[in-house]
Formats: C-alpha cells, sequence, structure tokens
C-alpha cells in the first residue's frame, strides 16, 4: 500500500462504488463547497419519499427514529457529553444566528473575529451593533491565526470569540484546544463554524472548551442542502435565550390548547417545527457511511491527498501556495495562485467542460478532495495546470 492512500485497492474500488461519478468521466474535487449524493443517501431519500408517497404516508414515528439516531450520531462526531446537546439546524448560519441573538448583550460589549472568515461567521455578529456590540478583527499573519494571537486580541470587553475550524479560502486549521483553553482561561465563550472540517475530521467539543458549535451538512459530512446542527454547552445554554419559537418548543406540545406552558430548554426549543426530516434521513445514511470506514481513517487519507497536492504545488516555480504546508494546520483544502492563470474564474469554467471541477475563491484557486478521491484524479487537475 502507497503512503498516498491508506486503503487498500479492493477497499477504495468498494468506497467509491457508493459515489457513481466515479465511474463516469467526472474528477470531483470541490467538497468545500458541496459533496455528491451517494448511492446510499439516495436509497435513504427514496425509502422515506416511497413511504409517503405509497407506503405508509404517516411515516412521522420512522422519521422521529430516524432523527434520535441522526443526533445520536453526530454526537459522536464532537464529542458532545449528551445527545440533548445537538439542535439540528437547516444551516451553519442559523447556528451562528441562534449564538447571536439568543444572548443579552450589554452596550460595549466586544465580539472578537479575523479578516479570514467566511461571511456566515461574521454577518450574524455585525448586525449586533444596534445593541452597541462592537466586532473587532484579528489581522491574521502568513493566513493564520495562532492561539498566542487571540489571547493577545482579548480585551476586558471581550465576551466572545468565534472562528472557523478551518478556513474556507486559506484553509488553515486552527488550534481549537489551545484557543478553547485561553477563552476558558479569560472566561469568554468560544464558537466555532465547523462546515469546513466536519466530516474530514472530527472535533471534540470537551476537550477544545467549545460553548457552541455550528455546522451544515452539505460539505464534508457528504449529507443533503439544507441539514444542519448546532451543538450548545451547559455553559452557554444557561445563558442563551431562544431567539424563535414555535409549536414545539414547550414540554408538552401535543396539550395544543395549553397556550401556558414551560418551555423546554433552549437546545430543544430551537426545533421549533416539522423538521426536514427527508433531508435527515439522507443525513443519516452519509454519517453512517462515514463512520464505517472510519473516521480517522478518512482524515488521514484526506491529508495524505493534500500533502500530494501541496508537495506537487510547491515544485510549480509559477505556482504561490497559499495553504499551509504542515499537515497539523490543514485538512481538505489547498489553496494557490499561478501566473500562468489571470483569470481563474474562466479557467475553472473550462475545467468544467472537461469533467474536472474545482473552485475559484477570491482570485485564488482551491482544490478540496475527501477521503475517496485517488492521486490519479489529483493528477488529471496538477496536469491541466500546466
Amino acid at each position: 500500500m502507497s503512503r498516498d492512500t491508506i486503503f487498500s485497492e479492493s477497499e477504495l474500488t468498494e468506497i467509491r462504488e457508493n459515489f457513481p461519478h466515479t465511474k463516469t468521466e467526472r474528477v470531483y474535487l470541490n467538497h468545500a463547497a458541496i459533496s455528491p449524493i451517494s448511492w446510499a443517501v439516495k436509497q435513504a431519500i427514496e425509502k422515506f419519499i416511497s413511504d409517503r408517497h405509497s407506503g405508509k404516508i404517516d411515516n412521522i414515528e420512522m422519521g422521529m427514529s430516524i432523527l434520535q439516531e441522526t443526533r445520536d450520531l453526530i454526537s459522536g462526531f464532537v464529542h458532545a457529553e449528551s445527545t440533548e446537546q445537538i439542535t439540528f439546524m437547516s444551516n451553519t448560519s442559523e447556528g451562528i444566528t441562534a449564538v447571536a441573538e439568543g444572548l443579552d448583550w450589554n452596550e460595549g460589549d466586544e465580539i472578537l473575529l479575523n479578516h479570514m472568515e467566511f461571511p456566515t461567521n461574521v454577518q450574524p455578529y455585525r448586525i449586533l451593533d444596534r445593541f452597541g456590540v462592537n466586532v473587532r478583527y484579528i489581522e491574521p499573519v502568513n493566513n493564520r491565526v495562532t492561539p498566542g494571537m487571540v489571547e493577545s486580541a482579548i480585551s476586558s470587553n471581550t465576551r466572545l470569540f468565534s472562528i472557523s475550524a478551518v478556513q474556507y479560502l486559506t484553509g488553515f486549521k486552527a488550534d481549537l484546544e489551545a484557543i478553547g483553553a485561553i477563552c476558558k482561561k479569560h472566561n469568554i465563550l468560544f464558537v466555532v463554524d465547523a462546515i469546513q472540517y466536519l466530516g474530514a475530521g472530527t472535533i471534540d467539543v470537551q476537550a477544545c472548551n467549545i460553548d457552541a458549535l455550528s455546522a451544515g451538512g452539505h460539505k464534508w459530512l457528504m449529507s443533503p442542502m439544507g441539514t444542519g446542527f448546532l451543538y450548545l454547552s451547559e455553559k452557554l445554554s444557561k445563558q442563551l435565550k431562544p431567539y424563535k419559537t414555535g409549536w414545539l418548543s414547550v414540554q408538552e406540545p401535543w396539550e395544543l390548547s395549553n397556550f401556558d406552558q414551560k418551555w423546554l430548554p433552549v437546545s430543544q426549543h430551537l426545533e421549533i417545527g416539522t423538521p426536514n426530516m427527508i433531508g435527515f434521513a439522507g443525513m443519516n445514511a452519509s454519517l453512517k457511511t462515514l463512520n464505517s470506514i472510519g473516521l480517522s481513517r478518512i482524515t488521514e487519507n484526506i491529508l495524505n491527498l493534500t500533502d500530494y497536492l501541496t508537495v506537487k504545488l510547491s515544485q510549480q516555480n509559477n505556482t504561490q501556495l497559499i495553504s499551509p504546508k504542515e499537515r497539523e494546520e490543514r485538512a481538505g483544502i489547498v489553496t494557490f495562485t499561478t501566473t500562468d492563470i489571470t483569470d481563474t474564474e474562466a479557467f475553472v469554467e473550462t475545467l468544467k467542460k472537461k469533467n474536472i471541477t474545482i473552485s475559484s475563491r477570491e482570485g485564488k484557486l482551491r482544490i478540496a478532495p475527501h477521503f475517496y478521491n485517488t492521486i490519479e484524479e489529483l493528477d488529471t487537475v496538477l496536469n491541466a495546470l500546466i
């Protein structure tokens, strides 16, 4: 077995059988944007739809069972203390917004971010200026935000620090455990946007002292769009007030005429009405697939693939690597520029016509392989660059 893959040839063949696009001429390397739907996910969705279409129809019980199982699976991906700390959301933005809008803010409170963030981890905080909340930004150095930079930026007014586990553009992976220890020491809330890492890796919210973690499912978790979740620590749950409410937010929702009920805890309160059961049936199947392969093996294989890309791109005189070379500082995203390509958008469109999919972001090229991709597929893209 080569250094470039931890899967045997037979294993990799079986893995790729679950992704029918690999049987075509298509090379898909854009998982930091959206992932393909596997056979397992498609079949799970079709089974749920078929039951609604011509089977039991009233399959709420099936749906609730799927939701609970999915909640358990998510809990394992983030090492939550309890599955009750997992709240289903439709996307990452909704989870971040639940935190931003749910806290009682005082004028002069400060939120600490950085200038590399995707807008999901910025806009929900910016709108808090109506309460007199200030947003300050750490200026990254060499596309990095280190624990030391975070600690130096904290002031007496800092109440919350939020960061992406992996930055969408640079591919930089934050040292969450060290940052979490700093936030705990200074008694500030620690929020993580995990969409660009979960599925390519796992996060231990307890070891990292994370108070809130939000992620959508359509990227590295390889789930349908419109599926996501929010993890809340016990500490933050006690501070948070629900920013939305609905008929399922009370302790006995089926007592339909009893309006004056006690509210559920915030993590359950935020699930306000009928969930996207079709989507979560798909997420359930995807998480099971990832678990069956082995999360640590998936992480290692993605790192092997990005190792290969990093070395190959670094050897090109006309190429500047934006992503970190050190594997402990990256996950599945490799971003670069090349003097041979000035219009990256046009280049990406040219590749699409050849059934090769990567992405252009902010004038840079981004390749994002998942665990099932191969060295041969990476070479196809690298050869197109020459």
